[in-house]
């Protein structure tokens, strides 16, 4: 009788443990994080770390056991440099629901397609991470070029729940350009409209619905200008002659002549 007990209880906790984590599971952080001090690499080249909304997005990579909850977020800015940016950091503010830390993030940037994410220019996985509570310094191993126009920034902590639990990225109480996105693919947070790139707070509600886009930084460098190519079907330029170069021609020329004549007389 006592094994039959004992069986039971183990398969009502087996069966129990998916409602449990769904229950702990949140959609919104309850509080936003600070902005991290000092600089980052080379210049700022954007910066929204201002008026923080108090409240943050699920922006996470789980285990393989909540796969049906991973989910990322995207906001976009402008490169307003006419060569181009080269970006070599991105910083973002967020916080934990328990302890953390983030172990690494994946982080692309996309280019603009009818305000939302479009065609993707550069991708990381799996990036070593400086975590202060939440707000991370990510130092791509490779410069990102980033052509002048609207661009999106999509941030993916990698953080276990069972271990370290949740990681939220803050939000901003005002939009800049577009409203930023949020998708969760496997539909774990139940919010249909979002498995693909959806409106994070008007749209999707997370971060509770009411910081309409993410707190971040992002720092490199402006590109600097290439060689002009020659326009296809255009002739290639005639180099030009100098002074000099006219002097000395005209009198190889003469030489030429006078030698010319006394070999004949």
């Amino acid at each position: 009788m006592r094994k039959i007990t004992l069986t039971l209880l183990v398969v009502l906790a087996v069966a129990a443990a998916p409602a449990v984590v769904d229950a702990a599971m949140s959609n919104a952080a309850g509080t936003g994080g600070s902005p991290l001090s000092g600089s980052g690499r080379q210049s700022l080249l954007y910066d929204q770390n201002n008026n923080p909304a108090g409240n943050g997005a699920p922006d996470q990579n789980f285990e393989a056991a909540y796969d049906a909850y991973d989910c990322e977020g995207a906001d976009d800015f402008d490169v307003i440099w006419v060569d181009g940016w080269l970006v070599q950091q991105v910083q973002t503010v967020g916080t934990h629901s328990t302890t953390g830390p983030a172990v690494s993030a994946n982080v692309t940037f996309y280019g603009d397609s009818g305000t939302f994410p479009g065609t993707q220019l550069c991708s990381y996985s799996g990036i070593a991470v400086t975590d202060a509570g939440g707000s991370l310094t990510i130092d791509l191993p490779t410069d990102c070029f980033l052509p002048q126009a609207r661009a999106w920034v999509a941030i993916q902590v990698n953080q276990d729940f069972a271990t370290s639990g949740q990681h939220f990225w803050s939000n901003r109480s005002v939009a800049s350009f577009s409203e930023s996105v949020w998708r969760n693919p496997g539909g774990g947070f139940g919010i249909p409209a979002c498995t693909n790139w959806g409106r994070q707070a008007s749209v999707c509600g997370v971060g509770g619905g009411i910081g309409p886009d993410f707190l971040f930084q992002i720092w490199g460098e402006n590109a600097q200008p290439g060689p002009t190519p020659t326009p296809s079907g255009a002739a290639e330029p005639v180099p030009a002659m100098s002074g000099f170069g006219i002097v000395a021609m005209v009198l190889l020329v003469i030489g030429v002549a006078v030698l010319v004549m006394w070999r004949r007389s």
